[in-house]
């Protein structure tokens, strides 16, 4: 099969690339930064493109069987942590203490936050323009990554997620992924939505959970990208999950 995958350079995208290729797919890796893509196979074709742009999008999806979406949004954890040290040391060491304590200790890293994290469509915007193109051109099956936590699987990533990293690193990419969700679902392409785990590098093992219920307590709350990468692989001709959410995990 002719299999386009969007977000080829990120963890999931690679699995996904690296597995298609395994199984004897043409694949067609769409990324903004070609140079990012290492694999090299004579069945393989690296374009340049960006889901904001319906011209590279519609020129990538034309002659398609599939598309395989691991879109994702970088998360700037790193900046966050370093501005929060570096408001914490120097409150300390400039001796500050009162209004002005509190402003550098919590309100600066507050106010960094809301800027790092602020509300963003990329992913919602972006397959709204996927959508639009697939059904334009009469490509049908659509396996998009979500995650765990969305819709009706909210609670699943457990307390931690749950309570501290969505509410404070994660809400807006989250409130973007549930657009992101609405769109697939009213469109009319065939589609699979694959809501994973926590994701890790380990490797692909093939022994998962997948389309458990949504308050099922007794998963791992993990799962590898490679495992999730063959999952949706699995997607790609099954009916077991069509236009539904699936959730993985170990």
């Amino acid at each position: 099969m002719n299999l386009l995958i969007l977000g080829a350079t990120g963890g999931t995208g690679r699995a996904l690339v690296e597995q298609a290729l395994a199984l004897g797919h043409t694949v067609t890796a769409f990324a903004r930064n070609p140079a990012k893509v290492r694999t090299t196979h004579p069945n393989l074709r690296v374009v340049q493109g960006d889901i904001s742009n319906s011209e590279s999008l519609e020129a990538a999806i034309r002659g398609q069987d599939a598309v395989l979406s691991a879109l994702g949004v970088r998360v700037k954890v790193g900046s966050l942590i370093v501005i929060v040290i570096l408001c914490q040391v120097l409150a300390r060491l400039a001796h500050l203490t009162g209004a002005v304590g509190w402003l550098v200790r919590i309100g600066v890293p507050i106010m960094a936050d809301l800027v790092l994290f602020a509300r963003t469509t990329t992913l919602s915007e972006g397959t709204r323009k996927v959508a639009r193109a697939m059904e334009q051109l009469g490509v049908r099956r659509f396996v998009c990554e979500s995650s765990l936590g969305i819709g009706d699987s909210k609670g699943q990533l457990g307390f931690l997620s749950k309570y501290v990293l969505i509410p404070v690193l994660l809400r807006n990419i989250f409130a973007d992924k549930e657009v992101q969700e609405k769109v697939i679902r009213e469109s009319n392409l065939e589609w699979v939505i694959v809501r994973p785990a926590t994701l890790t590098n380990g490797p692909r093992t093939g022994a998962y959970r997948s389309g458990f219920e949504s308050g099922d307590k007794s998963i791992r709350g993990r799962i590898s990208r490679a495992d999730v990468a063959d999952f949706m692989l699995g997607q790609v001709t099954g009916a077991t999950y069509l236009r539904k959410t699936p959730g993985v995990s170990y």
